[in-house]
Order: C-alpha cells, then sequence, then structure tokens
C-alpha cells in the first residue's frame, strides 16, 4: 500500500494530463535534463534520480533521504521550468511508493503510451535507466524498481496481446498518410529525421508500397545511410525549402528545439505546387512544423494529438488485453514494492 509521503515517487507530464502545447512547454533537452540531474543531486535531499524524456511524457522518478518527499522534489522541477509548484501541479501525475512502480511497469510495458502497446518506449525506458546508471543517479531503489520493472513489463508483453503486431507511432503516422491519399505508390512521401522514429517512418513507407520517398537529414552521411538499408533519395535537411514541393507528404521526426518547416517556406512551396494538396504529419516534441502552415489552401497539418482518435481506435480493440495486462503490472509491482519495504527494514534493524 502506498502512503502519500513515500520517499520514492514519479512525477509524470504526459498526454492523458497535458495537451500537446503544455508538454511542448515542459520538454526538456538533453542540456536542460543534465542541468536538472545535478541541481536534484546538489540539493542533498534527492538520494537518487532518473529522467524519462520522450516526445509524449515527461518523468521524474526520485529516492529522496528521509524527510524529503515528492513536494519537496515537485517545488525543486518548479523551479527548474521557472513556474510556480501550483501551476506546474495542474498538468502533471504525482505517484508514490508501490503506485509509482505499478506506473513505470505500465509505461514499459506500453500500457500508457498514445498508441497502446507500442514497442518504442521500452527501448526508450532502458535508455533512460542507462544514462541514469551511468552518471550514478540511480541507486538501490531505482536499480532495483527498474530492473524489476523490465521484468514485469516483458512478461506482459510476452503473456498479453497489448503488444501484439507492429504498433509504433511512425506505423499509425504512415498508416494515416494511407487513409489520405488511399494509394501510397502514387504519393510522394518525405521523412524529416533519421533517429529511431525517422529510420521507422521510412520502413513503414517502403512497406506500404511508397516508391517515392525522400529521407532528411542534418548528415547527409546518416541521410545515405538510412537510403541505402530502406531506399529512397537520401537528402539535406538544410536544403528543405528547394526540395519540398516535390513531395505530398511530410512527416516529421525531427529532434529540435525550433520547428524545422517553417510557415515562410511552405508559402513557397505551395505556390510552386500549384494547388496539390500538401500533407504535414507532426510527431516532434517540441513540434517541428509551424501551426501556421496549416493557413494555406490545401496545406493540412496533423500532430501528436490528432493520432488520438487513432489511438482510441487502437486502444478498444486491445481492451480486454489491457484489463490483463493492469492486473499483471498491480500484482508485480505489490512484490516489488514490498520486497524495498522489507529490505529497508531489514538495514535499519541492522545499522
Amino acid at each position: 500500500m502506498s502512503r502519500p509521503h513515500d520517499s520514492f515517487s514519479v512525477i509524470s507530464i504526459n498526454h492523458e494530463v497535458a495537451p500537446l502545447e503544455v508538454r511542448e512547454r515542459y520538454s526538456m533537452d538533453d542540456a536542460k535534463v543534465a542541468t536538472l540531474y545535478t541541481t536534484l543531486k546538489n540539493k542533498g535531499k534527492v538520494e537518487e534520480s532518473l529522467v524519462l524524456n520522450t516526445c509524449n511524457r515527461f518523468e521524474l522518478y526520485t529516492q529522496c533521504e528521509d524527510g524529503a518527499d515528492a513536494e519537496f522534489v515537485l517545488h525543486t522541477l518548479a523551479n527548474a521550468y521557472g513556474v510556480s509548484p501550483d501551476e506546474l501541479a495542474g498538468h502533471l501525475h504525482l505517484r508514490s511508493g508501490r503506485d509509482a512502480v505499478q506506473h513505470l511497469i505500465e509505461v514499459a510495458a506500453g500500457l500508457r503510451s498514445q498508441i497502446t502497446g507500442e514497442a518504442e518506449i521500452f527501448g526508450q525506458v532502458k535508455a533512460a535507466y542507462a544514462l541514469s546508471q551511468e552518471h550514478g543517479y540511480a541507486g538501490k531503489t531505482i536499480n532495483r524498481v527498474f530492473q524489476k520493472g523490465f521484468q514485469a513489463a516483458k512478461l506482459i508483453r510476452n503473456s498479453t496481446t497489448v503488444g501484439q503486431g507492429q504498433i509504433n507511432i511512425a506505423n499509425v503516422a504512415v498508416d494515416l498518410a494511407g487513409k489520405i491519399f488511399g494509394e501510397l505508390r502514387s504519393a510522394a512521401a518525405l521523412s524529416l529525421g533519421t533517429g529511431e522514429i525517422g529510420e521507422k517512418t521510412v520502413k513503414a513507407l517502403r512497406s506500404r508500397g511508397a516508391e517515392t520517398f525522400g529521407i532528411a537529414s542534418r548528415s547527409q552521411d546518416r541521410a545515405e545511410e538510412v537510403a541505402r538499408e530502406w531506399g529512397g533519395t537520401p537528402r539535406l535537411l538544410q536544403d528543405l525549402e528547394s526540395y519540398l514541393p516535390e513531395y505530398d507528404i511530410v512527416i516529421a521526426s525531427v529532434g529540435a528545439e525550433e520547428a524545422v518547416l517553417t510557415r515562410k517556406i511552405v508559402k513557397q512551396c505551395s505556390s510552386r505546387r500549384k494547388g496539390r494538396p500538401l500533407f504535414l504529419i507532426d510527431l516532434g516534441l517540441p513540434r517541428n512544423i509551424e501551426q501556421g502552415c496549416e493557413d494555406f489552401d490545401n496545406v493540412f497539418l496533423y500532430n501528436l494529438d490528432d493520432l488520438a482518435s487513432i489511438a482510441d481506435e487502437n486502444l478498444a480493440q486491445r481492451k480486454e488485453a489491457v484489463v490483463d495486462a493492469t492486473a499483471i503490472a498491480e500484482q508485480k509491482s505489490e512484490f516489488i514494492w514490498n520486497a524495498i519495504l522489507k529490505r529497508r527494514e531489514y538495514e535499519r534493524n541492522q545499522a
């Protein structure tokens, strides 16, 4: 049973409680995450910390010393964002003790993803844990919770149908493009970004019949590497303005603090496309495509939250599996948390 002030907690700003524009406001780049880690360590009351930072969620897991709890962490995080704790508290989930463990298992298993059951989140949680470990921010509690949590998440994915099929946000975006165009073979598509989502976008385009597609990266070498693997034309992101008019569908997943596709570029592109529709799908957070791009005739912009309706359809299909998976997460979190409490009691008695 969790207590309101357990020393282990998670603060989560995610798609369940915060719309896109709010998540965008509270997203952090790698430099800001590094600064947050250092600040928490220097505060002295936070013994362990781990940041999970994806396109749909920012989460801060902490283990505090006696006398400090999630409220202390909330104040520290609010200060990092430059807002009041009350303002920040209106856009987050705060869970502690066993509930925080269950939350982690559900996140790692894809139960709390916008596309229920998607697989990328497991790798993202593992990468966040590896970073925390590498820099010495993880300790006994976070190590125990995450290592056991990974086992529980694997059990859920292997013993239920919640992750059945190739579920990921890139596939959903390409399927949306397919619904719009009907036949991807007749459309020219462009993937902006060659990270994990960008590469999966290219793979999905190819598997769904796209014959004309481009791959844009800041690095010519990286664009050519992805093109050799999946086909398509390598492009330099910096030259986007020159080749954008050639494409009917643009799917963006670039790690950038500012939009890479601006209203100005789309305005110039529209005049050269002579009325042909242009579909833009923005998978970035912060957003890669300026909202003003949809101001022009025959330009249609979709973002992460627009994928929510597709996510709802996906959830309805997996409702029964989610019930089974949640029951496993609840059972495993109880076991993990009780083991941690017993270990702490043993250590106190030995001290």
